[in-house]
């Protein structure tokens, strides 16, 4: 949508702050103009306005394809060709409208490794912080929760001409494409910013993916390491349950190298690949992938998106329709179309 767009002119009456917010050098822009309304030209703007909550808390930037050579792609004609940075950042408003605080999340990968930063959103809500002893955390003073009546989100995405070029950093970015904006605002919630931060814990808002699990082995972070015990035994109880109680003799007896079934709102999928059986949960907001080695015993956990709640029903889902209503397994048939990521 375009930001003349009548929806968004709107929405930025509503709240003016935007506007100073599209004004801000927020990466990814188109570097080499030399004036700001070149640079960050919005091609398509998007405005949502939410309530606070817990995961709101405890997300982070995902940033791809800034000062590194990672990118985003997409199959298909209409973006061949192309690929996709993207830079996210957080601010806090206060009831004036002004901008008080916006986090600086690590750009990178690489700067990930080294330190996390402000990690989460929740960081947004403390003016000030310091390096723990250790170096490794941050402790945050100076609290902002009273005055700061939203906390805005902004994803930046740009699609850049793919110059098939590999030999440095962001070498792959040729001209940009178009550059679209995404803002959500974050209303203040019933119980105010302060309360939701200290209500709100990682083991139920913070959403699990390959970074988060890489980033917790690294840092030898105790909750995330934890968490990844859960993912197992999760993993093993579906295993034991549904995938060796049945799914495995349907999926190897089939015409097909794969297999599909669905299971309320979860679909299982599975397939083989390179003599590995790789198994997809999905829903509409989460998955996790498992998968098991030739000639192994014990299914892994290969892969996750969600919270550890959405990741926990998933399994507990199949796994009672699996064994509570044995007619629902003839959903699960041979599907030569099946694909897993």
């Amino acid at each position: 949508m375009k930001a003349t767009a009548p929806k968004n002119q709107k929405l930025i009456k509503q709240y003016p702050f935007v506007t100073k917010l599209l004004q801000k050098w927020l990466e990814p822009y188109t570097r080499w103009h030399n004036t700001p309304e070149e640079a960050l030209r919005v091609d398509d703007l998007t405005i949502k306005v939410e309530r606070a909550d817990g995961k709101l808390m405890f997300r982070r930037a995902d940033n791809v394809g800034l000062g590194e050579n990672s990118f985003i792609f997409q199959s298909g004609e209409k973006r061949k060709g192309q690929l996709m940075r993207r830079g996210e950042y957080a601010f806090a408003i206060d009831k004036q409208g002004a901008i008080i605080n916006q986090l600086q999340f690590p750009r990178n990968r690489e700067e990930q490794r080294k330190f996390d930063g402000d990690t989460y959103a929740f960081a947004v809500l403390w003016g000030s912080k310091t390096l723990n002893a250790t170096g490794t955390s941050h402790m945050y003073s100076n609290p902002l929760d009273d005055v700061t009546k939203y906390i805005v989100w902004v994803t930046v995405e740009a699609w850049h001409a793919d110059t098939k070029n590999d030999e440095g950093l962001e070498s792959r970015f040729g001209a940009v494409l178009d550059r679209s904006v995404h803002i959500t605002i974050y209303g203040e919630p019933k119980e105010g910013f302060r309360k939701l931060q200290e209500t709100s814990n990682v083991y139920e808002h913070l959403v699990l993916d390959s970074h988060n699990m890489i980033r917790g082995a690294i840092k030898k972070d105790y909750d995330l390491i934890t968490m990844g015990g859960m993912l197992y035994e999760l993993c093993i109880a579906f295993q034991d349950e549904v995938y060796f109680n049945g799914m495995k003799e349907i999926f190897n007896s089939g015409e097909f190298r794969g297999a599909s079934g669905q299971f309320d709102s979860v679909k299982v999928l599975v397939a083989e690949m390179c003599g590995y059986e790789r198994i997809m949960i999905e829903d509409s907001e989460s998955f996790i992938s498992l998968q098991l080695r030739p000639d192994a015993k014990n299914l892994y956990v290969l892969g996750q998106r969600g919270t550890l709640p959405q990741l926990r029903n998933l399994i507990k889902t199949v796994i009672r329709l699996w064994n509570q209503k044995p007619e629902l397994r003839k959903n699960f048939i041979s599907d030569q179309n099946v694909t897993v990521m």
